[in-house]
């Protein structure tokens, strides 16, 4: 298995700083941010006051410095988002257009292993994540290879174009690590958790493949034969496959159509989803 690291494109790093950012970004995001170590790596949803996802962040520790990375089409947004709660912490923000995501594929020789709500080390034991400069040869740039294993590993990247449409389980965010139930309070909590103890979100996110010669975009929608208007299906990402025609998709689906039929009634302007299954479980309510 190589070792070597790829560079991801379309990601943004945000560099968080100063004495209060531990304690800061604890109060801002879903997950438990205290918990990443400096060689290893967090995955984290920030939210609106009505739960909504604005970004999710793949989340490295230098130090006392936490980088956020995330789709560079809501890296501007965030940051100004998040500087309003600033306040008079003594926490600086900025994004580092110097810097870029860079991975390591860990499932080359073993399959895949995903991280419990509270526990996210065997998903790091998958894939391994730094931070680095875009001008060292080392990395090499790797176009949407990062992506795909993404969608392999069931990791929802989220774009300006979906931002603030889901809220966390409808990206399967809290199965694979990006949120706590047991921390403190941060914005959105109280929706998240209470569809947590409930049992019942109303959408989840799946696997799947499709054969279409056309690029599939975050956003596209997916129908669900007998559902009333509104409640369709969204692609959450998507990579089409050099040969083939074929796309490999995460899609977000009412939990309705998968209870009863599963992919049966899934399709894309009438061509059928095909199963592609996730490692790990999806706890559906019947």
């Amino acid at each position: 298995m190589s070792k070597s690291y790829t560079s991801a494109t379309g990601f943004a790093v945000i560099r968080c700083s100063g004495p209060d950012a531990p304690e800061f970004l604890q109060n801002q995001l879903s997950a438990d941010v205290l918990q990443v170590s400096e060689t290893g790596w967090g995955l984290s949803g920030y939210c609106s006051p009505k739960g909504r996802l604005l970004a999710i962040f793949f989340i490295c520790r230098r130090g006392d410095d936490f980088l956020l990375l995330t789709d560079a089409s809501v890296a501007k947004s965030v940051i100004a988002r998040l500087q309003m709660y600033v306040l008079r912490a003594a926490v600086t923000l900025e994004l580092c257009p110097e810097q870029s995501l860079a991975f390591r594929n860990e499932t080359v020789d073993a399959p895949p292993k995903v991280a419990s709500s509270e526990n996210p080390s065997p998903l790091q034991r998958s894939l391994t994540i730094t931070v680095t400069d875009n001008s060292s040869a080392e990395f090499p740039p790797g176009e949407h290879c990062f992506r795909k294993l993404c969608i392999e590993l069931g990791i929802p990247v989220l774009d300006a174009r979906l931002s603030e449409v889901f809220i966390p389980q409808s990206l399967n965010l809290d199965l694979v690590g990006g949120v706590s139930f047991k921390k403190g309070c941060y914005p959105g909590q109280e929706v998240v958790a209470r569809v947590h103890y409930r049992g019942k979100p109303k959408q989840r996110m799946i696997g799947a493949c499709i054969e279409t010669d056309q690029a599939l975009t975050p956003g596209t929608k997916v129908t669900c034969r007998n559902e009333s208007p509104g409640r369709e299906g969204t692609v959450v990402c998507a990579i089409t496959e050099p040969e083939g025609n074929q796309a490999s998709l995460l899609v977000s689906v009412p939990t309705a159509v998968l209870t009863s039929s599963g992919f049966e009634d899934l399709s894309i302007e009438g061509a059928p989803l095909i199963a592609r299954p996730l490692p790990y479980s999806l706890p559906l309510q019947i």
